[in-house]
């Protein structure tokens, strides 16, 4: 299977909401009709600060030698699954799903995803491959969830292998005993391009200035972690229950 994100910043005209308004509705009302596409979800960052939810003390201990700045490079990030890279090439193409006179006919709008990029984003969005692990799989009920994000970056010194090992290994078995989880992936971006025969030749993402942002996007991070609960208040007390096990790991070099 691959997967496929894309992280977004919001065109500066949209407010949050609106934002959020026109890519859950009218962008993905394209982008799930996608061709051979297998999964489709987006996420959309909250408009609550973190520090809000968690509280301060928990937050400060969570996060450590965080970018300048971070949050505020995207809004939000779309997730693709396919199964092979072909299918996600050939995915932009009109799609044979559009009810007309002349019975199902092709719709040449699914393949432009609706063509509003540049007034929905502010640039060509960040699109990656990663590797996924999965530590425990997400089981979701038919209502809402919390969704908490965490990303690593690789001390230099760290082999990649070994970077991978140490968080998928003996920290993500502490994770997934966390009281109230339902769900814990982690995810490795990787080198492959995914943009290049995706994206118009002429789009932002390519010119030397879009090419920049992306790469500065790049180099803070290396993974990220995703963690479901039923609430916030799940997550702090899982993570404040004692013993606190994973604070001990989250010290490490790793």
């Amino acid at each position: 299977m691959l997967k496929v994100l894309g992280f977004v910043k919001r065109n500066s005209k949209l407010s949050h909401d609106e934002y959020r308004a026109g890519h859950v509705g009218y962008h993905n009302s394209f982008g799930r009709r996608l061709n051979h596409i297998r999964g489709y979800l987006l996420n959309v960052a909250s408009n609550t600060p973190v520090i809000n939810s968690l509280g301060k003390d928990l937050v400060h201990r969570l996060t450590r030698n965080e970018p300048e700045d971070f949050d505020n490079q995207w809004d939000g990030w779309g997730q693709l699954m396919f199964d092979t890279f072909e299918d996600y090439l050939a995915a932009r193409s009109p799609a044979r799903d559009f009810p007309g006179e002349l019975g199902l006919q092709m719709d040449p709008m699914v393949g432009k995803l609706g063509d509003d990029l540049d007034e929905l984003y502010a640039g060509t969005p960040f699109q990656f491959q990663v590797d996924e692990f999965i530590s425990r799989p997400v089981v979701r009920p038919e209502r809402k969830l919390f969704k908490l994000v965490q990303f690593g970056q690789r001390p230099v010194e760290l082999p990649v292998e070994l970077f991978r090992a140490y968080w998928t290994g003996r920290y993500a078995s502490l994770a997934s005993t966390m009281p109230g989880l339902r769900g814990l992936i982690i995810n490795f971006r990787t080198p492959l391009d995914v943009m290049s025969k995706f994206f118009a030749a002429d789009a932002e993402g390519f010119t030397p200035a879009g090419i920049e942002r992306r790469q500065d996007f790049y180099s803070l991070w290396d993974g990220m972690a995703e963690y479901w609960f039923d609430s916030e208040e799940n997550f702090v007390r899982a993570r404040t229950s004692k013993p606190p096990p994973l604070y001990t790991l989250e010290q490490e070099a790793v």
